[in-house]
């Protein structure tokens, strides 16, 4: 179990009190990921992975987009060791959110002195709905996540130190490898933050010479090594084409993490906060850019002569998170320019939600001149209030927001359980929404139901015992006169049997 803890020599009582209340908090979150890890349904992409990859039906060594490889094989072993449920699926997942929520505090209690900003900090961090939809989903989203933000940590703590550290810049070469084994869509921060930290430590630890040999042993070579021996059997097989997921702009990346992040309990019925939000959020992020690279600017003139000696903890890190912004910017353009991949969205795009915070708020940290800060921490300090106040809002642990409306689909897979315990030895059949294929025969595998014939994505028309309906096919209900036995108001989905007599099957 990964512990909370820094040294508390040196700083004030309301600093104290502010990591123990964070402790607290953080351990708290971490309980409802478990909760949520064991109790919420399992969801399509989650059941999609499991059937596929992580359950056998497919050889692990098939890349496709699906395919967290490294994420695929801890749940591999995880399913094996403590047999195939929600909580045994999740459970890598889990171990990520576990290793996220840890560096947010190790993050935030380096950079960030003041009680208040720490608590920010940790807060902004930590209760994004979105994010935290994946600390527990089973997807390689959250470990991804949480290997790449210690990665942060490490290459942060090393900046500030008068030699360079090894062992802390191996470290983090070995998390953000292992971050691109357990999502590829962590491959362009990952790189962008490998290329900030040498150019930063080229200036910062001189003579060149020395340096690029050193960075070449320590930090490009242990991060290859480990991505190859991980990635490189699966990833024979891909093409182009199995990278189908994504958008064709910047601004459509940003409206699905402005969505999925102020809109995710409520996205039919918005509030005032959700709409200034939405509003808002683009042209505040073109603001916090233009804003990044006067004070990255300001901040090189400003350590010139000491080779960042001079600048203090936030101040180092928002050299080297601004420089992973703009230079992962700069590699998703590249690769939709020049080889025709699609920029990143939704959850593929979910490391710009704790890049985009932490560079918040190490803009407020910073030092510019006094009249400066003021004019620029006002905004920075009031969108990120507003944020955390509509994450608040937002707090669920009833679905994830891309499968809302899986909500349901454990409830009625144990309702045809229930159902079919009296009817030993009877074959039936599932007639469901397409939506459902993957999660159903989760259940099928799950719950042992044998005599349960393997769903398809043919969809419900035809001769069926059961019918899970959602979406424009609950019109079925009043066409093929089904009669109603659960419908779920949270999500819409219907679970209906013929009004006859429901007859067995051979």
């Amino acid at each position: 179990m990964l512990v909370f803890s820094v040294r508390v020599n040196g700083i004030s009582g309301a600093q104290r009190t502010a990591r123990a209340a964070a402790k607290v908090w953080l351990a708290a979150l971490l309980i409802v990921n478990v909760y949520r890890a064991a109790t919420q349904s399992v969801t399509a992409d989650e059941a999609f992975t499991y059937n596929h990859f992580a359950g056998g039906d497919e050889p692990v060594k098939v890349y496709d987009s699906n395919n967290h490889v490294l994420f695929t094989w801890l749940a591999r072993g995880s399913v094996a060791v403590f047999g195939l449920s929600e909580l045994s699926l999740r459970l890598p997942s889990l171990l990520g959110g576990c290793l996220y929520l840890a560096a947010v505090f190790r993050l935030s209690a380096h950079l960030f002195a003041p009680a208040w900003l720490f608590g920010l900090a940790v807060v902004s961090l930590s209760l994004n709905p979105f994010v935290l939809d994946f600390l527990s989903a089973a997807r390689g989203y959250g470990l991804a996540l949480g290997l790449w933000l210690w990665a942060i940590y490490e290459l942060a703590v090393s900046l500030g130190e008068a030699v360079a550290s090894t062992r802390r810049v191996r470290v983090a070469a070995i998390l953000v490898a292992l971050a691109v084994a357990a999502n590829l869509n962590l491959a362009p921060p990952g790189a962008a933050l490998a290329v900030s930290f040498a150019l930063l430590a080229l200036w910062r630890w001189p003579p060149v010479r020395l340096r690029l040999a050193w960075l070449a042993r320590n930090l490009v070579g242990p991060g290859l090594l480990v991505s190859i021996l991980i990635l490189f059997w699966p990833l024979r097989t891909a093409s182009r084409s199995s990278f189908y997921f994504g958008v064709e702009s910047l601004m459509q990346t940003l409206q699905g993490l402005a969505f999925y992040s102020f809109c995710h309990a409520r996205p039919n019925d918005p509030s005032f906060l959700q709409d200034l939000l939405w509003h808002v959020t683009p042209k505040f992020v073109v603001y916090l850019l233009v804003l990044l690279a006067g004070a990255c600017l300001y901040l090189l003139v400003k350590g010139r002569g000491r080779k960042l000696e001079g600048l203090a903890p936030p101040e180092q890190s928002l050299l080297l998170l601004g420089g992973a912004a703009f230079a992962t910017l700069a590699l998703l353009a590249a690769a939709w320019r020049l080889a025709g991949l699609k920029y990143p969205v939704d959850r593929t795009a979910l490391y710009w939600i704790p890049l985009f915070t932490l560079l918040c708020l190490a803009c407020l940290a910073s030092s510019p001149p006094r009249l400066v800060a003021w004019l620029l921490a006002a905004p920075v300090c009031a969108f990120l209030l507003l944020a955390v106040l509509q994450y608040a809002l937002q707090f669920n642990t009833r679905f994830y927001a891309q499968w809302r409306y899986d909500a349901a689909t454990k409830r009625l897979a144990q309702l045809i359980r229930d159902r079919e315990t009296a009817m030993a030895g009877r074959r039936v059949r599932i007639g469901a929404t397409w939506l459902f294929e993957p999660s159903l025969n989760f259940y099928r595998q799950c719950y042992r139901m044998h005599w349960l014939e393997k769903v398809t994505r043919d969809g419900p028309h035809g001769d069926s015992d059961y019918y899970v309906l959602h979406g424009p096919d609950t019109a079925l209900v009043e066409q093929l006169r089904l009669r109603v036995i659960y419908r779920d108001e949270f999500s819409g989905t219907v679970l209906a049997i013929p009004g006859g007599v429901l007859k067995s099957r051979p």
